[in-house]
């Protein structure tokens, strides 16, 4: 079994080296291990976890545009991958669902995403074991529940958690929660993260994220959730 497992590893470091890009990250230069993290972390909630479309929002409402990045339709090369990063929704092509991550991603994420994407394109199944070992490797803090935040729960939420995200336009009835205003414990706050709204006699509008997340990454939410209470 060890056998099997080395050989899996060394056949996907080989497939990434033969390609001509860094697997493991030298201090402050872009490669493929961060950017599977940031694709993990901020894109998955449209793009899905495997990349191809069925994300959370997609899966949920009507009329979504199309999310899956193996069938592109703008972006084909590094540099505009990198463009589309940046600019999102304000390139007149893009749908003004796509979020501009300029002000939100340095030059080094975007430019590991960017790699991550390409591999995407290029050996799904290399990526994809690259994305299941991030739920994994984790520590749960703030700045990575920070992080999983933005990319999960402030489209609705908001980046302050005041239940202005962008998404409040289509949900209401209720609206996004004002998360400033929660006093909720961490069991509550977990089960209702992970089993979502209607499960916890809230709103259905709330996703289960708890085939998406992992604990830990709940764990880091949590811990994120509590710095913006009011």
């Amino acid at each position: 079994m060890k056998k099997c497992i080395l050989l899996v590893v060394g056949m996907i470091v080989s497939v990434v080296v033969q390609a001509g890009e860094s697997y493991e990250c030298s201090r402050g230069e872009p490669c493929l291990d961060h950017g599977a993290q940031v694709f993990h972390y901020r894109c998955t909630l449209c793009h899905g976890n495997d990349g191809l479309g069925e994300g959370i929002l997609p899966l949920s409402l009507k009329n979504y545009p199309n999310t899956n990045l193996l069938q592109p339709r703008f972006g084909k090369d590094r540099a505009s991958l990198a463009h589309i990063i940046r600019k999102g929704g304000k390139i007149d092509k893009v749908n003004d669902e796509m979020p501009p991550w300029e002000d939100e991603l340095n030059k080094r994420e975007i430019d590991s995403v960017v790699m991550f994407t390409a591999l995407l394109h290029r050996d799904l199944d290399v990526a994809l074991v690259m994305l299941k070992q991030q739920a994994k490797n984790i520590t749960p803090n703030k700045r990575i529940g920070r992080a999983i935040y933005l990319g999960r729960c402030a489209l609705c939420h908001g980046k302050q958690g005041k239940g202005d995200g962008k998404m409040v336009r289509i949900i209401k009835d209720p609206p996004p929660f004002n998360l400033t205003l929660s006093r909720a414990n961490d069991k509550y706050l977990h089960d209702i993260i992970a089993r979502g709204g209607e499960a916890m006699g809230r709103s259905a509008k709330m996703p289960p994220w708890g085939t998406d997340l992992s604990d830990k990454e709940i764990a880091a939410i949590i811990l994120y959730l509590k710095t913006l209470r009011q």
